[in-house]
């Protein structure tokens, strides 16, 4: 079967009628025929019935009308995408949220540099915005990714492709914020003043939606820039959403706690409404494979053992 043939039938099962799918298709009906007769031989079963010049389509033709139409979109968004780059007019729109620099992207230029000479014909359009605007023009389709962090959930018209996942820690320099507890719950947060680098009900939805329900209340305040963040946790201010990276030299558990039951998701936030879905997957691969590779490296960089219960340290 080729991609021909499955225009053919997909026509035919629209239409119901030889003639009509034909003429559609710009072929004679004897061309139709042969072609639909090629695709039932080779599968061994009948895609149509026929009774009385009537056409109906079998449990098969079924089946293949309705799995064909997928890979038939498919193959045209590829083939128009693969022409567009051919001729230099292919496009893409990407918006990173500025909460992830300088520290969780921080090789970020080197690597859309690398993207621009690695595909030329492919022209990259890349803006900074705050991580619920980010968020928000990919569900509109103003843009077709959005590099961002969240908590998962589903975002109508929008697939998430993630790069990595990170447990949700909080921030603080008081430690009368939370008692010590290493881990926390919901409840613990009542009271306490937070930050984060988004909204509680866009970047956060899943973990505002319990507070919601459970009527668990505290003040907070989206800070979009980490450096803001940092000055006003280091002054003991707020506690602040963050992600929880035990490798870093400068972690601290007496300034950390853990919020379970929760976890958040970085990566690129894309809209199905995009027409460059081919590009998109490209991009996204590309990416992936340049920040997996450091992250790595990071992690061989900075880790270091961990103590056993009885105080000693597990040495590889």
């Amino acid at each position: 079967m080729n991609i021909t043939q499955l225009r053919y039938f997909l026509k035919t099962a629209e239409v119901l009628n030889y003639s009509k799918a034909a003429d559609a298709l710009f072929i004679a009906r004897q061309s139709l025929r042969q072609a639909i007769a090629a695709m039932e031989a080779e599968i061994g079963k009948p895609l149509f019935d026929n009774v009385r010049n009537k056409l109906t389509l079998t449990e098969y033709g079924t089946y293949l009308n309705t799995a064909g139409r997928d890979v038939l979109r498919a193959f045209d968004e590829m083939e128009q995408g693969l022409i567009n780059l051919t001729a230099g007019s292919a496009s893409l729109r990407i918006g990173f949220s500025m909460s992830l620099f300088p520290f969780i992207l921080p090789d970020n230029e080197i690597i859309l540099r690398s993207f621009r000479c690695r595909f030329p014909d492919i022209r990259l359009h890349v803006e900074q915005m705050e991580n619920d605007a980010v968020i928000r023009a990919v569900m509109d389709a103003e843009l077709d990714a959005g590099c961002v962090l969240q908590m998962p959930c589903r975002r109508e018209g929008c697939r998430m492709h993630v790069l990595k996942e990170y447990e949700v820690a909080l921030d603080y320099e008081d430690p009368m914020f939370f008692g010590g507890k290493r881990y926390l719950k919901p409840e613990d947060l009542e009271g306490v003043p937070c930050q984060g680098m988004g909204s509680l009900e866009i970047s956060m939805q899943p973990f505002w939606e319990l507070c919601e329900k459970n009527e668990i209340h505290f003040p907070y305040q989206k800070v979009p820039l980490t450096l803001d963040a940092f000055y006003q946790i280091k002054h003991g201010r707020a506690a602040g959403f963050d992600i929880l990276k035990t490798n870093v030299p400068e972690f601290d558990w007496n300034r950390t706690s853990v919020l379970t039951g929760f976890h958040w998701e970085l990566g690129f936030l894309c809209s199905e409404r995009s027409e460059n879905q081919g590009l998109l997957n490209l991009f996204f691969r590309f990416m992936e494979g340049e920040y997996t590779a450091r992250w790595e490296q990071y992690d061989r960089l900075f880790a270091r053992p961990e103590p056993s219960d009885d105080g000693a340290l597990y040495l590889e």
